[in-house]
């Protein structure tokens, strides 16, 4: 039986799953991308403590991928 952190875990990557395939998402990060100059555009969910990518755009090369989570501290 899956511990209360798993099913987290699971849901986590259920959701960066669907709101990833979206098309307007992409669409609208791509927009951001070509607007801000910038070649990484992303939909995140943001705690106090860490925010995990839900969709991603990485013309950059980054390797960020959809559920992948940072510490807040390590980004501006």
């Amino acid at each position: 039986m899956p511990n209360a952190e798993q099913v987290r875990s699971s849901q986590q990557n259920l959701d960066s799953a669907f709101v990833d395939r979206i098309d307007a998402v992409q669409s609208i990060l791509k927009v951001l991308a070509r607007s801000t100059g910038m070649r990484i555009a992303l939909v995140a969910e943001v705690t106090s403590d860490s925010w995990t990518a839900r969709a991603v755009l990485d013309e950059a090369g980054f390797g960020l991928q959809p559920g992948d989570q940072l510490e807040l501290q390590s980004t501006y």
